[in-house]
């Protein structure tokens, strides 16, 4: 068993556990003379948000209180799922509800949203996604949550999905505990004769670097064999895919390069070794990239950091990890960071801990809240 497969299996289990994510220590760069990564201001480590599976539900709060639940696939189900049911709540008293329904395919139609043989809704559709928001997704949401069957029919009323609402009254209840809503006239499932505007105050904003430096333009730097070397020698891969390919190297800034060293193939996972060079061509000092929170798929702590299926944003200085339970892509952990100057901050995080259908996952940790609550 490679390295990936035995590490895909225990985040899984750890998952499947309902951990929010695997814990990340702070990695220091590791070559024989200290790196100015090493130096770097220590910077609290985000707080994830804990993610429960209610029968055919999956829901989670992230650090910003804002809620999220989607529909599962019912155990032992094998068929992909062509339709997903997601609900979001910002967090604090004036949080607003919203609903998406999640098509694989793209529709133009007539839609009704039938929930226990009446229709509640009725929309035109031009796209894969229908989306409510405001009183009209609070009053279908506690539809929902009240009754037994969702179905959503074409403009000749035939059945074109019908997600399974089994679980979703203890999602939305653990909605309103986490958000303070539990006896509100605003609640989605625990009403009660309080003010709507009673909820849990926002916790602080997380705190933010205070400058994002400036990419440098120009060519990528090129490695000296001896660098090459001493990269391949910190990565400590199994497999040996990385002797047989060279880092993928991305400029940081004027100072800082981040190399990408090919670790492990799997049959839909690559994972890379991120490190970051500095200082002068053939005097580099090469160590482990820094994280205030490690890809949930790293393993152990004092193992090298391992991002899957690596995607590197020049423009937006984002490094994005997307680790994959299985080849649908329907469970597995994804997080995406930003360079600060220093280390790479984790901007969001997201994870799905049972591989039953849902391609979109609730969000455990967000630096954007228009993003965490599908708000526009």
């Amino acid at each position: 068993m490679t390295r990936i497969s035995r590490l895909l299996r225990t985040a899984m289990l750890t998952l499947t556990g309902l951990c929010a994510s695997a814990s990340g220590a702070q990695q220091g760069a590791v070559p024989s003379a200290p790196s100015p990564l090493a130096r770097a201001p220590i910077v609290a480590e985000p707080v994830l948000g804990r993610l429960r599976v209610f029968d055919n539900w999956a829901v989670a709060c992230d650090n910003r209180l804002s809620c999220s639940a989607v529909s599962l696939n019912p155990e032992g189900m094998e068929t992909p799922n062509r339709m997903l049911l997601l609900i979001q709540r910002g967090g604090g008293p004036a949080g607003a509800a919203s609903l998406r329904v999640l098509l694989a395919d793209q529709l133009r139609d007539r839609v009704e949203l039938v929930i226990d043989g009446k229709r509640r809704a009725r929309q035109k559709v031009n796209g894969d996604t229908i989306a409510f928001g405001g009183e009209t997704a609070l009053d279908l949401v506690r539809a929902m949550g009240s009754s037994y069957v969702f179905e959503l029919r074409n403009r000749k009323r035939q059945v074109i999905g019908t997600p399974s609402l089994q679980g979703l009254p203890a999602a939305l209840r653990y909605m309103d505990e986490q958000q303070g809503r539990i006896g509100s006239q605003a609640a989605l499932a625990a009403i009660g004769d309080g003010p709507a505007d009673m909820a849990r105050p926002l916790p602080p904003e997380p705190a933010l670097p205070e400058t994002i430096p400036m990419l440098a333009d120009g060519t990528p730097p090129v490695l000296t064999d001896q660098e090459q070397a001493a990269t391949r020698r910190l990565a400590q891969c199994e497999s040996g895919l990385e002797s047989s390919q060279a880092p993928e190297i991305h400029a940081l800034d004027a100072t800082h390069a981040l190399l990408l060293l090919p670790c492990d193939a799997g049959a839909y996972n690559l994972s890379a070794v991120p490190l970051v060079a500095t200082g002068a061509p053939g005097n580099r000092q090469i160590g482990f990239a820094p994280f205030d929170h490690l890809p949930g798929f790293t393993g152990d702590a004092s193992a090298p950091p391992l991002i899957m299926n690596a995607r590197w944003n020049p423009t937006r200085g984002e490094l994005s990890s997307f680790a994959k339970g299985r080849g649908l892509g329907d469970c597995g952990t994804a997080e995406t960071y930003r360079w600060d100057g220093a280390r790479f901050r984790l901007t969001e995080a997201r994870s799905m801990p049972v591989c039953r259908g849902a391609w979109e996952w609730p969000v455990l940790f967000s630096l954007n809240a228009q993003e965490a609550t599908g708000q526009p």
